[in-house]
């Protein structure tokens, strides 16, 4: 069961749900409603017993929906207006739980919605043929001539048609040219890319057959070392044993005299 609280925001939410489906009467109270909102939704959120999360979550769709459309409305030029439009994210649905009458009285948010994007197409379609509802008189004989200024609105339209036909043939020419000029940076890049790997391929062998000669080289030194090392050990032996016989030698044929 909700709270007072609660049934007074919903109340609130419905009624601005209601003034915003009618947005052609121009009501100024609608901003007022709609901080009114935000103010009371800070309150639920402090309430002894606050409202559900998915509840809160819908709440803050339909007030940031309701907000960021006044914010459209309040742009001067339509096709602003219809790039907002688009942006807006209308809430699930605009029915309030536990009031039965809302249904009947409250738009949904998608509807809003709707009549709001087909309201400023209305207005770019206006803009761009260069009709002007601000007079009701004007209007009246705006009708009257119709028959006479459809020619020249029909020769306007064509030439805005052209133009944009224009503008987007060129549109497309530039988008041609930079892909093929990202084509072609992209081969050249690819062949740089392949030459410099074919160098460090080759630089890589180079290096494979040089570690290789010089473990060769390494190898036959080693060998070579070993080899000197034992002929000296060899010579040196030899001139021991002959200093050595030499002395045994000396000693035999000059004896001490007694």
């Amino acid at each position: 069961m909700p709270s007072r609280l609660e049934i007074n925001f919903q109340r609130l939410l419905a009624r601005c749900e209601t003034m915003a489906g009618d947005k052609d009467r121009g009501d100024w109270r609608l901003e007022k409603y709609v901080c009114a909102l935000q103010d009371k939704i800070a309150e639920l959120k402090k309430a002894p017993s606050p409202p559900t999360d998915e509840n809160m979550t819908e709440y803050n769709k339909k007030v940031e929906f309701l907000k960021g459309l006044i914010q459209a409305e309040k742009l001067s030029s339509p096709s602003e207006k219809a790039q907002a439009g688009q942006l807006l994210a209308p809430a699930k649905s605009a029915t309030l739980p536990d009031h039965p009458q809302s249904s009947a009285l409250t738009s949904t948010s998608k509807e809003i919605h709707l009549k709001a994007e087909s309201r400023y197409t209305n207005e770019m379609r206006k803009e761009l043929l260069g009709e002007d509802d601000s007079s009701p008189v004007e209007n009246g004989i705006r009708h009257r001539r119709k028959h006479d200024e459809m020619g020249s609105s029909t020769e306007d339209l064509d030439a805005v048609l052209q133009h944009h036909n224009s503008m987007q043939e060129k549109l497309a020419e530039d988008m041609l040219s930079l892909t093929r000029s990202l084509k072609h940076n992209t081969v050249v890049a690819g062949n740089i890319i392949q030459d410099d790997n074919r160098k460090l391929e080759d630089t890589l062998k180079l290096a494979d057959t040089n570690y290789d000669k010089l473990k060769v080289e390494s190898e036959r030194l080693e060998a070579h070392t070993k080899r000197a090392c034992n002929w000296w050990l060899w010579g040196a032996l030899a001139a021991v044993c002959m200093t050595f016989l030499w002395m045994i030698l000396f000693i035999r044929l000059f004896p001490k005299r007694s």
